[in-house]
């Protein structure tokens, strides 16, 4: 999804509440579930697409998708692949695939991909031509290395829009919303409509007199903390409880991956994943929604929840 991102949800409430998922054990970590069995959380959706890129050797692809009902809209992502490593490899940019995503707590995949033989694509396919070379610096998050909810979100420190350094252990005590964004992002129902959001909560919140907000950039080469100040002013943002952060690339990127964000530079704009998430005051992941059909008022709910405990 070009500037855009990958979603998730409470899986049961539908993107909003799709990628809401939540509500986990505070201290334990799920055990993994025995052989033959799926966590109940698992939900499966039908898969449609475009294949865009094929990346890692077939372990990523890009795709230009349909609409995933009751689950997000259309858009080109990056997925994670699994099952039979040769199918994926021998996708090529341009093919027509269909496909099973696989979503479960704070990982998401496709499996079962099939490429449709001499099917034309249903929308005009991208030229055959190199990839735009990413920056020098660019850095990716890791796939699958999300945490899952229950557990304790890993230690991080990144810089706000006033450059100072923040970090989540700082926060303990308070509920914490997270999410992931770029100030240039082009699609209004992606960044834009996040940005929207989170000033909606911003104002909840403030009613309340508790909880935080964190606005994480997937673009932290091009966003500083003076572009991010910028537009936190534009976004009617109190830094005293709603901050952007930036980082070096590696170290936003290894925040990404923590809460199971992908992204990947491309001509000037940034193909990522949509999340937003709640840590509990104990730093531990109680929620976290994947797309954009999260309301303010279903975070400021899981907000309460995680704070009560």
């Amino acid at each position: 999804m070009r500037g855009r991102a990958l979603r998730r949800a409470s899986f049961p409430a539908a993107l909003a509440a799709a990628l809401l998922l939540l509500a986990g054990v505070a201290g334990c970590r799920r055990g993994d579930p025995a052989a033959g069995e799926e966590p109940a959380a698992v939900k499966r959706y039908p898969f449609h697409g475009i294949v865009r890129e094929v990346k890692n050797g077939g372990a990523d692809v890009l795709v230009q998708h349909d609409a995933v009902p009751g689950f997000m809209g259309a858009m080109t992502m990056l997925f994670p692949t699994r099952g039979a490593p040769e199918v994926a490899r021998a996708l090529a940019a341009g093919d027509s695939i269909d496909a099973t995503l696989v979503v479960e707590e704070s990982r998401y995949w496709l499996e079962g991909i099939r490429r449709r033989p001499g099917s034309g694509p249903p929308r005009t396919p991208v030229a055959a031509a190199s990839p735009e070379p990413p920056s020098p610096g660019a850095v990716t998050p890791v796939p699958n290395r999300a945490v899952r909810l229950g557990e304790r979100i890993p230690d991080f420190e990144l810089i706000d829009q006033a450059s100072k350094p923040v970090k989540l252990s700082s926060l303990r005590g308070e509920p914490v919303a997270v999410t992931f964004l770029y100030t240039r992002c082009p699609v209004a129902t992606a960044c834009p409509m996040t940005t929207a959001k989170f000033s909606r909560l911003d104002a909840l919140l403030k009613q309340k007199g508790y909880g935080r907000l964190l606005v994480v950039t997937v673009d932290p080469e091009h966003d500083t903390p003076a572009v991010l100040a910028d537009y936190a002013k534009k976004a009617g943002a109190d830094g005293r409880r709603w901050r952007f952060l930036t980082g070096s690339p590696a170290a936003v990127a290894d925040v990404a991956s923590s809460f199971g964000v992908l992204y990947y530079p491309e001509r000037g704009q940034v193909i990522h994943g949509q999340a937003v998430a709640v840590v509990g005051p104990d730093g531990r992941l109680s929620s976290i929604y994947y797309g954009e059909s999260w309301e303010p008022e279903h975070l400021l709910r899981d907000i309460e929840k995680a704070r009560k405990g």
